[in-house]
């Protein structure tokens, strides 16, 4: 029996904030929030929001595609979920930061690389240079990584970027803010300068009428700004990219959720990422495949957006400790909750819920616990279900002592680095057989052990 069926004491569809985030996603679809995407590249998003029917053609999709997959293995190996696609927002102005920890870090994937500090293009400074911006931090950090192509080996440069007047930067944000909000207000263009990709591969070439625009001056200005490259920062950064993982001391809140899978990697087999559903993201076929359900995809990426962002001072993270566990806890409206998606092709129902997805609730069950509050929301987006079918789950538990004291039990042993049979096995039965600790772990024999 798993921690969340001997503490969850009930379940209820939470039909109110379904509605919202269903709002949300409409007012998305009608008009975006300005982001700083947006400003970077003003005239191109504003036809990207006047001609949805253009889209990109397959070879961009797919260098598209590359690129998301390279944030995210990029991601999840220097950092973890707590810092990575943070929200930001600033005079009106939004936007997500690849990874924010100490300093915004920006994470850029290109098919060519340039020598020297030409590998740090400008809108990839005057992007970086607003996030800097919004968080009142005058430094960052700027990976670009060259896609491995027609045989060629990709690569990797890294850059420390100091910004010397934030206030100009702001400035700089606001006028373009108040143009581009004139310009879809008025459904105009014509007052937006050119993009960056002007005489080169665009695809609102054909509307765009960058030919007679004002040419795009810089956000930061180059006289603005220090860029020095960062060899070590390389060196570092691809050994955790492509050695095993070296987990550090500090604890992550999925680890109290697979504590026998932390044991493991702590141990020092070589992690890969097992089949099946995990995290809640839902695993990716080929890239075929992928490519064919990037519409669907899509669909569970804004509805992540519309939870997260969609309802202005809804969502906000705290942070939660104990011992040398740190995390954060995303919060709707005060309540701690949870996005996770599935393949399984209808709903579950609600009795069943905690027995199918036993991972889901006692991740939620933790994050109440450590954050003092009994009751949490489950998202559940089901990528199969025709219709783009969604589910709000309210929990309620009955004793949040029982669940602290469970987390306190599994980091203590794990602290203790103790042996992964002394550690509750990861659940439901299923998720063994797509493990790739299998031959370490003995879940598949072990019969559940809470105290």
């Amino acid at each position: 029996m798993s921690l969340a069926q001997r503490v969850v004491s009930g379940i209820d569809a939470n039909r109110t904030v379904k509605d919202e985030l269903t709002a949300a996603l409409k007012r998305q679809g009608r008009r975006r929030r300005i982001s700083v995407t947006d400003l970077v590249n003003p005239r191109q998003a504003f036809h990207q929001r006047a001609h949805p029917e253009i889209q990109p053609d397959p070879e961009r999709k797919q260098a598209m595609l590359a690129g998301t997959g390279f944030h995210e293995v990029f991601g999840r190996a220097v950092s973890t979920e707590e810092f990575v696609e943070q929200f930001v927002e600033f005079q009106g102005v939004v936007g997500k930061i690849d990874i924010y920890e100490e300093v915004p870090v920006e994470l850029k994937t290109t098919a060519s690389l340039p020598a020297g500090l030409g590998a740090a293009r400008s809108s990839y400074i005057d992007q970086l240079g607003m996030y800097c911006t919004m968080t009142g931090r005058d430094a960052g950090r700027l990976f670009v990584y060259k896609r491995a192509l027609y045989g060629r080996p990709g690569a990797l440069r890294a850059f420390d970027v100091r910004f010397r007047d934030l206030r100009s930067i702001e400035r700089e944000m606001v006028r373009r803010r108040d143009q581009f909000r004139d310009a879809l207000t008025r459904n105009d263009p014509s007052a937006l300068p050119r993009c960056e990709w002007f005489d080169l591969s665009c695809d609102f070439k054909a509307v765009c009428g960058c030919g007679t625009a004002a040419p795009l001056t810089r956000v930061v200005p180059a006289s603005a700004v220090q860029i020095a490259e960062n060899g070590e920062l390389v060196d570092a950064m691809t050994a955790l990219l492509t050695d095993a993982p070296k987990p550090g001391p500090q604890f992550r809140l999925n680890d109290l959720v697979f504590p026998r899978r932390a044991a493991v990697e702590r141990q020092g087999v070589a992690e890969a990422k097992p089949e099946g559903e995990d995290q809640g993201e839902g695993e990716r076929g080929g890239l075929d495949s992928a490519l064919a359900g990037m519409e669907r995809l899509g669909f569970g990426d804004a509805l992540k957006d519309a939870l997260w962002y969609g309802v202005p001072g809804a969502f906000a993270r705290i942070p939660v400790s104990l011992r040398s566990l740190k995390g954060r806890v995303g919060t709707f409206r005060g309540v701690p909750t949870i996005f996770r998606s599935t393949r399984r092709p209808k709903l579950v129902e609600r009795s069943q819920l905690v027995e199918e997805f036993p991972y889901y609730f006692d991740r939620i069950a933790f994050e109440c616990a450590l954050s003092g509050q009994n009751t949490g929301r489950v998202v559940i987006y089901y990528e199969a279900v025709k219709d783009d079918k969604f589910m709000v789950y309210d929990v309620y538990f009955r004793d949040l002592d029982a669940i602290q004291a469970e987390a306190d039990r599994r980091l203590t042993l794990l602290e203790a680095g103790a042996a992964p049979d002394q550690l509750p096995p990861c659940e439901p039965s299923w998720m063994p057989s797509y493990c790739p600790h299998a031959a370490r772990c003995a879940c598949k024999v072990a019969a559940p052990t809470l105290g």
